[in-house]
């Protein structure tokens, strides 16, 4: 449980970045309970699959949270930016220096679970959350009217 409350307040740090987010930029009222659950579902993922757990990283929280708060400001779904960033552009320019870098998003689905499933029965996905080299993650969610929108950042640090 400490761990949960752990994450959880991370979770909070890297939603607001040191600021508050964007007006246009809302996150569900229960934004801790779905990142610890999608980090628990990450987590026991690489368990399952004979790889260690990844440690939560605030900056790779930060750059999740923008881009989720990209998509839902600009109503878009995509890995580019509406400025063109790419995840390695949105890391490096939260503080990240990266030699590995993945990005994995969803759009609507209304549970941390139907995510994590749904991502672990999606070749690419499931190669970005099992990578061997990878050891930390974040996680950004907004809540717009069409739904939430779900980031998952995972690295390694150079």
């Amino acid at each position: 449980m400490k761990r949960l409350a752990t994450v959880a307040a991370s979770v909070a740090i890297a939603l607001l970045g040191g600021k508050a987010m964007a007006a246009d930029c809302a996150a569900p009222a229960n934004v801790d309970i779905l990142s610890s659950e999608i980090a628990e579902g990450l987590n026991a993922s690489r368990r399952a699959n004979g790889q260690s757990e990844l440690r939560f990283n605030p900056r790779l929280g930060r750059a999740a949270t923008r881009h989720a708060c990209d998509m839902l400001a600009h109503d878009f779904f995509d890995h580019r930016g509406s400025d063109g960033s790419t995840s390695q552009t949105r890391v490096q320019a939260a503080g990240y220096k990266d030699c590995i870098v993945a990005e994995n998003i969803a759009w609507g689905y209304p549970s941390a679970p139907q995510i994590i499933a749904g991502w672990m029965n999606s070749p690419g996905h499931r190669t970005n959350m099992l990578h061997p080299r990878i050891e930390e993650y974040g996680v950004g969610i907004t809540q717009g009217a069409r739904g939430p929108y779900w980031v998952l950042v995972v690295g390694k640090r150079c």
